[in-house]
């Protein structure tokens, strides 16, 4: 079958001789027709944070083409969501499509049943790739426990940075939102989702903002490294919230007495469980997020390698989500 398989850091190579998966007992074989690029997919590609050679791709759509014998839930012919549920990874359950087992970036791909969810029938499976990045904001949510007339920062507006941006306003009725971002594109595109304010990186930029709105209470850091973190710790109000959904590999030096003298939560955040994703599939039934302002474009499979080379150079990027179609 066709597949691309990462083998090297930002090295993926297109092939057409990958053998076709077969599932067990408590699997289903799907048909691929879309994958969505994930962040951490960028980062893996650029860094290397699981095992290579590797199929990525968590971000799947697609329709079950043969299924296991213990799986009853779902019949050949369905249109699903193939969407990784949160493990343990402190407890050694390393699973999941596209990081410790081979993904959707190929024609099939093998999938366990706790991860199939059927596509509602007013969802195409192109708009069905964004379930996954809800799901991820319906989590960081929850645990932020943030209620209503709450001071928001979002740090990053790329895909899940403007997803969490729909969601909010979605879900709760925030005193403002504003977004951080260093990427002219992306915070226009803010502004056009509803956004209060896009504003570049230097803190200076932003303390003119929050001085005129309000520290903010709670902080969404949809980047996670070592400078949006210190910042994140620099710009939140005594008491506040940080709540933790980038990805971050390796070690930073952190202002840990800051954390003590402001008296900041600081929430770690990572995937989403069924609760979550059913939660997303539920804004999506509802009509309630617009796909098409996610989705900038498709790319062929074989051309894999181009796209991934264009998120190397992020102050050039003119695109949210793009997907990959077998």
């Amino acid at each position: 079958m066709k597949a691309a398989v990462i083998e090297d850091i930002k090295k993926i190579r297109y092939r057409e001789d990958y053998p076709k998966p077969t599932p067990g007992p408590d699997e289903a074989l799907v048909r691929v027709h879309y994958c969505g690029i994930c962040g951490s997919d960028i980062t893996n590609f650029k860094y290397k944070m699981y095992n290579f050679p590797l199929v990525m791709g968590h971000e799947i759509t697609g329709v079950v083409e043969k299924i296991g014998e213990n799986i009853t839930n779902i019949n050949v012919g369905d249109r699903v969501i193939c969407v990784n549920v949160s493990l343990d990874l402190s407890q050694g359950e390393l699973k999941g499509m596209g990081m410790f087992q081979d993904g959707g970036f190929a024609e099939y791909v093998k999938v366990p049943k706790i991860s199939l969810f059927p596509i509602p029938e007013n969802i195409s499976t192109k708009d069905a790739v964004m379930v996954e990045t809800f799901a991820l904001i319906m989590r960081a949510i929850k645990l932020s426990k943030i209620q209503n007339n709450e001071n928001i920062l979002i740090i990053g507006g790329g895909n899940v940075g403007l997803a969490a941006l729909r969601a909010l306003l979605i879900k709760k009725i925030p005193n403002y939102v504003v977004i951080v971002e260093p990427n002219e594109f992306l915070r226009k595109k803010a502004i056009e989702m509803g956004a209060t304010d896009a504003v570049g990186t230097s803190r200076a930029k932003v303390k003119k903002v929050t001085k005129k709105l309000g520290a903010p209470s709670f902080i969404f850091d949809c980047v996670g490294n070592e400078e949006t973190i210190s910042n994140a710790v620099n710009f939140i109000k005594k008491g506040g919230t940080i709540l933790l959904e980038g990805i971050h590999k390796g070690s930073i030096t952190f202002p840990l007495f800051m954390l003590n003298s402001k008296e900041i939560c600081l929430k770690g955040c990572l995937g989403h469980d069924r609760e979550d994703i059913l939660a997303s599939i539920e804004l999506f039934a509802q009509e309630k997020i617009d796909a098409d302002q996610f989705i900038s474009g498709v790319t062929p499979l074989k051309d894999i390698q181009q796209t991934f080379d264009s998120y190397l150079n992020p102050q050039n990027r003119e695109f949210i989500k793009l997907l990959v179609q077998p």
